[in-house]
């Protein structure tokens, strides 16, 4: 018989929000029973989520790292020779 979690419990193991976790479940990604008025998950269920999940989050870090800046920073660029009032970072001895 499988291991049955609680939301909290699998929320924290997915290092995700409880609140992410019903969202899941009321999406039909993450399989759940209701046992007594509570949300339980199952360890199988999980695992299989988990299999998807880690699999998308590898997807997205791809998509993440495929994008370069369009430009580079040199001191000649125009930001770093704005002059505003206020407090300034020359600093007197």
């Amino acid at each position: 018989m499988d291991n049955l979690f609680n939301v909290n419990q699998v929320a924290f193991i997915l290092k995700v929000h409880p609140l992410t976790i019903r969202r899941y479940i009321k999406e039909g990604r993450l399989k759940a029973i209701k046992a007594g008025g509570n949300i339980r998950i199952k360890e199988s269920s999980l695992t299989d989520f988990n299999k998807d999940f880690s699999n998308e989050t590898k997807k997205v870090n791809v998509l993440k790292n495929s994008l370069k800046p369009s430009k580079t920073f040199t001191l000649d660029d125009p930001l770093f020779r704005l002059k505003g009032r206020g407090a300034s970072l020359i600093l007197s001895s």
